[in-house]
């Protein structure tokens, strides 16, 4: 009140909550992507389009998901124009663990492989309806949406661990089943905790995980291309070889090999995915990239074996092979791709993109990014201690990584596809604080906006340079991580 006049003082209003929140004119503690008044009561969490230059929508084609409580038995009803229309009952479920399959679906399967991936998306349309019958799928989507949120709210770091653990008992059981073991389940499970791995916990069990998830592979007769949850595994796979020092985990070009066009419907979905690359110019060129790629990580692998130091001359010999067929390769890509500016987003069109041709756009700039990371990771291989001066080409890879990570609007899920040339600029770079504080600043993670972070490589990094700057001398990041015993 008031001093003697009987007036309640209004409170303050807060006009930066969720929408929701806003029009129900109840208080939000703002945490984001989704508030702890909507996760409780299971509602949608939406933000203003003045915080999103490329807003989450629910388009007539995606799904729209409805907690259904009328009877014993929790559900998630499905709703979607573009596929069969389905209802996934959970027996058993607490509400607190649906909530965290509603995370899941929501947020969580939208920046596993690609990110703003909204519409058409396998993991929601494919292996969200498994986990009805799958414990372990169930417990693996749980515990990946639970560490997400953990990495905000600590709240649900028990749960996280909880999921983890019943996900990973779960799983020991269902391999005994040998018909089982050939079902999505278990492989998608395999696939989830590793992803688990990757972006919440501090270990490196992520690779162990992948290593069962190419046993899985293996014993359902082998790679297919076809298959959405062969496409996840081969970019976890070669970017993962990158960064750990060794090959892929299996032979060949297995993304590649076979027929994309086997089957009918299913298969057809899956050509289109992600949606806003109809037709198919970004995931094309990207899979041909990883060829490279994974020839590099087997070239890195050598160069720190007993052959790159009794026979240099082989590497050298490798490396510029590769350079000559990735630059070959990069002539030959779509001008779109090729010659994108890096300027795009502020040049003047006759009207403004859509949010499909803006993603669009924002994933070639992500795999340009990829390319030019992958020329300072060949020079590096060439002379990891920088004994000759830097080549123009690296510098030239540097700087346009470095520009691209400045143009790229912070704080929608974009970032996840600039860490890897984001970390190689930070390797090539050498006692230069400016591009240091910027690699730093945008390698750091923003949780609340993807489920994949850079922490660990930017603690790598750090590592280096302040050796660099303590001993003014250049220093191979491979070797400064086996010697942190750290998987990047």
């Amino acid at each position: 009140m008031a001093p003697g006049m009987g007036i309640k003082v209004p409170a303050p209003r807060t006009r930066t909550g969720c929408l929701t929140c806003r029009k129900r004119k109840v208080k939000c503690d703002e945490t984001k992507p989704i508030c702890g008044r909507c996760i409780r009561l299971l509602r949608e969490c939406t933000w203003g389009d003045q915080l999103q230059a490329i807003p989450y929508r629910q388009p007539q084609d995606s799904l729209t998901i409805i907690f259904t409580n009328g009877s014993k038995t929790p559900s998630l009803q499905i709703n979607s124009l573009s596929c069969q229309n389905f209802v996934i009952e959970l027996p058993n479920v607490d509400r607190t663990t649906i909530s965290y399959i509603h995370h899941f679906i929501t947020f969580c399967s939208r920046f596993l492989a690609y990110s703003n991936d909204d519409e058409g998306n396998p993991f929601q349309e494919e292996l969200v309806p498994l986990a009805s019958s799958s414990p372990a799928l169930l417990h693996s989507m749980a515990a990946l949406a639970a560490g997400h949120l953990a990495r905000s709210q600590p709240q649900h770091e028990m749960a996280a661990a909880k999921h983890y653990s019943l996900a990973l008992r779960e799983l020991n059981q269902t391999l005994l089943d040998p018909v089982i073991s050939r079902s999505d389940s278990p492989l998608g499970a395999c696939l989830l905790l590793c992803v688990y791995e990757i972006s919440y916990s501090e270990n490196s069990l992520w690779l162990k995980h992948l290593q069962g998830a190419r046993d899985l592979i293996l014993f359902r007769g082998g790679p297919r291309t076809i298959d959405y949850l062969t496409r996840f595994f081969s970019l976890l796979d070669v970017s993962g070889s990158l960064s750990s020092g060794r090959g892929p985990l299996l032979q060949g070009n297995y993304w590649l090999d076979g027929s994309p066009h086997q089957g009918s419907a299913q298969n057809s979905k899956l050509l289109h995915w992600p949606y806003y690359d109809s037709d198919n110019v970004m995931v094309n060129q990207f899979q041909e990239l990883m060829i490279y790629m994974a020839k590099l990580s087997r070239l890195s692998a050598e160069s720190m074996s007993d052959l790159g130091v009794q026979q240099p001359d082989v590497i050298i010999e490798k490396a510029y092979e590769i350079h000559d067929e990735l630059r070959a390769w990069w002539q030959n890509c779509p001008p779109a791709l090729r010659d994108q500016s890096n300027h795009w987003r502020r040049q003047s069109r006759p009207r403004k993109l859509t949010i499909p041709e803006t993603l669009k756009e924002e994933a070639f700039s992500r795999t340009k990014s990829c390319m030019q990371g992958c020329i300072i990771y060949l020079h590096h291989i060439l002379d990891p201690l920088g004994r000759e001066p830097q080549k123009e080409e690296v510098m030239d890879a540097i700087n346009d990584i470095l520009e691209t990570a400045i143009e790229t609007p912070e704080g929608y899920g974009l970032e996840m596809g600039l860490y890897w040339g984001l970390f190689m600029a930070g390797v090539a770079i050498f006692n230069d604080v400016v591009a240091e504080d910027l690699i730093r600043r945008k390698l750091k993670s923003d949780t609340g906006v993807s489920i994949y972070h850079a922490d660990r490589a930017l603690d790598l990094l750090e590592v280096l340079w302040k050796r660099q700057h303590q001993f003014e001398n250049k220093l191979d990041w491979r070797e400064v991580q086996i010697q942190m015993r750290m998987q990047l």
